[in-house]
């Protein structure tokens, strides 16, 4: 699963107030066979709607809730903000982490 800026911080419902429900998903739910890339940008630290955490937090987050369950993980903090300029420097090397061998 390749990730560019996820959008890990609404609630079940974009206005439902209990942020990072998929990241609640993911902490709740048995490990799959799935490799993850997760990319944000250092830029993007503003509050989401609803006064909810910053794209750049709940990426930090997701990716720590993943490790912890032993997912794969590949995440990069990328130096811009939520713009296709910075994705597309991403997509490339993404690509390459999740096609590549898997490491031991």
């Amino acid at each position: 699963m390749l990730s560019q800026s996820g959008a890990f911080w609404p609630g079940k419902e974009r206005e439902n107030p209990e942020h990072e429900w998929i990241t609640r998903q993911y902490e709740a739910s048995k490990k799959l066979p799935v490799r993850f890339v997760l990319q944000a940008g250092v830029l993007e630290v503003v509050n989401t709607p609803l006064n909810g955490p910053s794209i750049l937090m709940c990426n930090r987050h997701m990716r720590d809730v993943l490790k912890a369950k032993g997912y794969e993980v590949y995440c990069s903090e990328i130096g811009g903000g939520h713009e296709p300029l910075s994705w597309r420097g991403g997509l490339a090397e993404g690509l390459i982490q999740l096609l590549g061998a898997k490491t031991p």
